[in-house]
């Protein structure tokens, strides 16, 4: 199996790659000697690739800094950043293709399989990547602490009164609770949730929905993305079982005091 090989085997499982998917790195025609599926390519997850002899990388996100929108015409330049010129270095050095697959895992897994997660019942809107769910009346508070147990958390952040009651809910996982979205989340907003569980917001974000009535129960990107990529290495291992498949899980970056 060629590296080229998983790219077309992903267009079979999940049909047409988006711009920002594809190869970031090395050698598409590689032998594959074994996969490493990761959210991101941290140093962490290189360094288990190296260890775990996998010589083929499948990220969740970009392998680069900044966004792809907030670069210029001169993405040389960035390839001098600290962490970018560190990934490189390990990447090169022990000669590790890389592979994006974002919004192809996002319609495959990663949203659904993060509302199964949830426990959440058949949503009552499915249209493109909105989801909406109507529920039994229930408390913020309530839900928070049943979102904390079910995903394993030791705390979610809550934003808005937990003491409210809601029955609809939307579900802006992974990076779709933050401001660099709030197109997304208006659009969520159209049909009348009065929670979100997110992925990921942030400050600008909490204040657009709290203005538009809103609360929001935040669980972590990676949290909320890592669910379905563990599915898609379950999958890859059935549909590829002469391969070595590793998940390497990038956990939430900080702690609570």
């Amino acid at each position: 199996m060629k590296a080229l090989d998983f790219k077309k085997y992903l267009e079979r499982v999940s049909p047409n790659l988006g711009l920002e998917e594809g190869f970031l790195f090395g050698d598409p025609n590689v032998e594959v000697k074994g996969i490493l599926v990761s959210w991101m390519a941290t140093k962490g997850a290189i360094e288990k690739a190296i260890s775990e002899d996998c010589n083929l990388m499948v990220v969740h996100e970009g392998l680069f800094y900044p966004y792809e929108f907030q670069r210029d015409n001169n993405f040389e330049k960035y390839l001098t950043w600290s962490v970018n010129y560190a990934r490189l270095k390990m990447l090169s050095e022990h000669d590790i293709t890389v592979f994006r697959a974002h919004g192809t895992l996002d319609r495959l897994c990663i949203l659904d399989d993060f509302a199964e997660a949830l426990g959440l019942p058949e949503p009552t809107v499915k249209r493109g990547y909105i989801r909406i769910y109507d529920l039994p009346p229930i408390t913020v508070e309530d839900l928070a602490l049943d979102v904390k147990e079910k995903l394993n958390l030791k705390a979610v952040r809550i934003i808005g009164d937990p003491h409210r009651k809601i029955n609809r809910i939307g579900l802006p996982w992974g990076g779709l609770g933050l401001s660099l979205n709030i197109s997304f989340l208006e659009s969520l907003l159209r049909y009348g949730p009065q929670l979100l569980i997110a992925g990921e917001t942030d400050e600008y974000a909490m204040y657009y929905v709290l203005d538009a009535d809103v609360n929001v129960i935040e669980t972590g990107h990676s949290v909320s993305e890592n669910i379905g990529l563990k599915r898609f290495v379950e999958k890859l291992r059935r549909d590829h079982p002469k391969i070595k498949i590793v998940f390497y899980e990038c956990k939430k970056p900080w702690h609570f005091f």
